[in-house]
C-alpha cells in the first residue's frame, strides 16, 4: 500500500512511501480448530455419524445396538448397545484424538482386525456437535457419564445405567453453519443413516439392530446366523427367496461367500450391491468391476445385478487405512480377488442354466433385416382398461407375405430373411410396442385412477416409507393413491387404470426406486418412462408362454412399425440376426453357392 506527496513547490512531484508487509507467521493451530478440521474429513453427514457409533457398539461385542434418529439426525443421534462399556477412568479419553484401545504399534496398522481404529471418530463428532457418552462396564455396579459440547470437555460423573455404552449426538454441526446449509432434507438425510445402518447390519447378521426416527421404528432386524434371513429382514422377503448362493469358494488364501440375482432381476443402478471385507461394508472398485464383468452381456445396458459378496482376507493382505472414514480399502493381491469373484458368479448362474453357452451377434446398431409384413391387425391385449390398438401397417408386398417362421421351445421365434434367419425374443418386441403405444396415450390424456374395493397391502422397506413422503405427490400425479400403513407397509387405494391390478405392487416397488439426492419433480421425466415400461413389462406376452400364429403375425408386423423396435425399452435386444455367410462359415460351406 502507498500514498503520494508533494506540494505547492514541487508540483508533479509524486513520491510512494510503501508500507512494510506483514510477514505471515507459522503458528499451531489450537486444538478445537484442529478437531473440526479432522471431523471434516471424518464426519461429513448425519449418517457419518450413525457409520462410526455403530462400527464401534460392534468392535465392543454388542449383540444388540438400537439406533434413534430424530430431524434426519441434525437434531439427534442416539446409538445404545449392550457391549463391554468404557472403563469409568478412561471415558476421558475416549473423546481425545488419536486415543483408542484398537491398536499399540505401527505393525498393528498393517492387520487391522477391528472396524475402528484412528481413535478420531468420538473427537470429530464432539468437535461439532453436543455429545454425551455413558458407559457402564459389564460387572461393575455403577456406570459414568462425560459431556462435551464444541470440543470442550466436561467432568466424568458417576450414573446408573444398564451394562453397555450409549451416545448421544445433539445439534450436529451447530458450530459450523456452513456444513449444515449443505446437508439434504431431513428425509434425505434420515434415508442415507437407514442405508448406512443396512450396510452394517449387512455386515453383521449376528448383531441384532432396531431402528428409531422421529419416534417410528423403521427397522428391526433380529440377529441370526443366516446371511439369507437378514437379507430378507432388511431387503423384501421376495427378494431373498429369489437370490442365488454362491457356492463358498476359498483361494488363495482368500474365503468368498454372497448371493447374487438372476439375470431377470435388475436394477437401474448399483445401490443394491454390497461388499464386505473381513466384517467390514466398503466400497470397492475391484469388486464392483469383477461383477459388472461377471453378467457381461447377460443384462441389458445400464442394468445392474443384485450382488451381497462377503470376502475374508488375511488382514495383512488389504490396507484399511487407505481414507478417514475406512470404507475404501487397496488389496495386495486385486488380480486374484477380481478372477476369484468372476469365477464364482459365473459359475453359480450357469448352474443355473442362466449362461448362453453360444453368443450370437448382435450387430449392434444395423438393421436387422427387411421386416416380414403381413396381413394388417391390431394386438387387443388388455392393460385393465380399453386394448390398445396398433396404428394402421399399410399393405405388405406380394413376395414377403407368409414367409415361414417357427417358435422353438415356446421362448423364441425363428423367421427366415432375405440375409439368413432372425431370432425374435416375443416379449421384448411386444414390450417395445406396447410402450410406445403408453407413451403416445400418456402424451394426450391424464393419468386416470382405477380405485380397489379392498386396498393392496405392500411390506416395504424403511427407505420405501422414506421414498414415499417425499414422493407421494408425485405418484399420485402419475395415478397412484399409496399411504402408509404401519411401520413396514403401504397401502394401494388406486392404481393407474392401464395397469392389471394385480401387477400394482410390483410397478409401485420399482417406482420407489429413486435416487435420494435428486428432486423428485426432475424425476418426472423418467418416472414417466418407468410407468410406461412397467406397464409394458407386465402386459405383453409373457416369455415361455406358447403363441398363436396369428399373434405371431401381428408382431413380426408391428416390429418395422415402432421406433427403436430392436430393443425393449429396458435396452434388452428384440431380435438377433445371423446371416447365411455366418452359417455357412460355421458349418464349413462358404463356398457354397446356389
Amino acid at each position: 500500500m502507498g500514498k503520494t506527496v508533494g506540494g505547492p513547490a514541487s508540483p508533479g512531484l509524486r513520491l510512494c512511501v510503501f508500507q512494510e508487509r506483514s510477514v505471515l507467521r507459522i503458528l499451531k493451530l489450537p486444538p478445537n480448530l484442529v478437531n473440526q478440521i479432522a471431523a471434516g474429513e471424518v464426519i461429513e453427514r448425519p449418517s457419518s455419524v450413525v457409520k462410526e457409533l455403530t462400527e464401534n457398539a460392534i468392535d465392543a461385542g454388542a449383540s444388540r445396538v438400537e439406533i434413534t434418529i430424530e430431524e434426519g439426525g441434525t437434531r439427534l443421534i442416539r446409538v445404545a448397545d449392550d457391549g463391554d462399556g468404557i472403563v469409568e477412568a478412561d471415558l476421558h479419553l475416549a473423546v481425545c484424538s488419536h486415543a483408542t484401545s484398537k491398536i499399540r504399534e505401527t505393525d498393528d496398522l498393517f492387520s487391522i482386525r477391528s472396524l475402528g481404529f484412528r481413535g478420531e471418530a468420538l473427537a470429530s463428532i464432539a468437535a461439532v456437535s453436543h455429545l454425551e457418552i455413558a458407559s457402564r462396564r459389564r460387572g461393575e455396579g455403577r456406570g459414568a457419564e462425560l459431556k462435551v459440547s464444541g470440543g470442550e470437555i466436561g467432568a466424568v460423573r458417576p450414573t446408573g445405567l444398564p451394562e453397555g455404552t450409549t451416545v448421544e449426538v445433539c445439534d450436529l454441526f451447530f458450530n459450523i453453519p456452513a456444513r449444515r446449509a449443505f446437508l439434504r432434507t431431513e428425509g434425505g438425510e434420515a434415508r442415507a443413516a437407514i442405508a448406512e445402518i443396512k450396510r452394517q447390519a449387512l455386515a453383521r447378521p449376528d448383531v441384532a439392530m432396531r431402528v428409531v426416527t422421529d419416534g417410528k421404528t423403521v427397522l428391526e432386524a433380529a440377529a441370526t446366523d443366516e446371511p439369507r434371513e437378514r437379507i430378507a429382514q432388511l431387503l423384501g422377503r421376495d427378494l431373498g427367496d429369489d437370490l442365488l448362493a454362491l457356492a463358498t469358494t476359498e483361494a488363495a488364501g482368500m474365503r468368498l461367500r454372497g448371493y447374487v440375482s438372476p439375470c431377470d432381476r435388475s436394477f437401474g443402478n448399483s445401490r443394491q450391491q454390497f461388499f464386505f471385507l473381513n466384517g467390514r461394508a466398503i466400497r470397492d472398485v475391484t469388486l464392483l468391476t469383477a461383477v459388472r464383468t461377471a453378467y457381461a452381456d447377460l443384462l441389458p445396458p445400464r442394468r445392474h445385478p443384485i450382488a451381497l459378496l462377503w470376502l475374508d482376507v488375511d488382514p495383512e493382505d488389504v490396507d484399511v487405512n487407505v481414507h478417514p472414514q475406512k470404507s475404501e480399502v487397496r488389496f495386495r493381491h486385486d488380480r486374484e480377488v477380481f478372477r476369484l469373484v468372476v469365477k464364482a458368479i459365473q459359475e453359480t448362474l450357469q448352474a443355473s442354466g442362466l449362461v448362453r453357452e453360444l453368443r450370437l451377434p448382435r450387430h449392434e446398431g444395423a438393421p436387422l433385416g427387411e421386416p416380414t409384413p403381413i396381413t394388417p391387425r391390431s394386438l387387443p391385449f388388455p392393460l385393465g382398461g380399453a386394448p390398445l390398438e396398433s396404428a394402421p401397417l399399410g399393405e405388405p408386398h406380394a413376395a414377403e407375405v407368409g414367409r415361414p417362421f417357427l417358435q422353438v421351445h415356446r421362448r423364441y421365434v425363428v423367421e427366415e430373411t432375405p440375409e439368413g434367419i432372425r431370432i425374435v425374443d416375443p416379449h421384448a418386441l411386444h414390450e417395445r410396442i406396447l410402450y410406445e403405444q403408453i407413451v403416445t396415450r400418456l402424451e394426450r390424456e391424464s393419468l386416470e385412477s382405477q380405485r380397489f374395493l379392498f386396498p393392496q397391502i405392500v411390506d416395504v422397506s424403511p427407505g420405501d416409507l422414506l421414498a414415499l413422503g417425499e414422493r407421494g405427490q408425485l405418484l399420485t400425479s402419475l395415478g397412484f393413491d399409496v399411504t402408509a400403513f404401519g411401520a413396514n407397509a403401504l397401502a394401494i387405494h388406486a392404481a393407474p387404470r392401464l395397469l392389471q391390478a394385480e401387477r400394482a405392487t410390483a410397478t409401485l416397488r420399482h417406482l420407489l426406486e429413486a435416487d435420494p439426492r435428486r428432486d423428485p419433480q426432475e424425476e418426472r421425466p423418467g418416472l414417466l418412462h418407468d410407468l410406461a415400461a412397467s406397464l409394458a413389462c407386465r402386459s405383453a406376452v409373457r416369455f415361455g408362454d406358447a403363441l398363436p400364429d396369428g399373434m405371431i403375425d401381428a408382431l413380426l408386423t408391428q416390429r418395422a412399425q415402432v421406433p427403436r423396435g430392436h430393443c425393449c425399452p429396458h435396452g434388452r435386444p428384440t431380435a438377433l440376426a445371423l446371416s447365411l455367410d455366418e452359417l455357412d462359415r460355421r458349418f464349413g460351406r462358404q463356398g457354397f453357392s446356389k
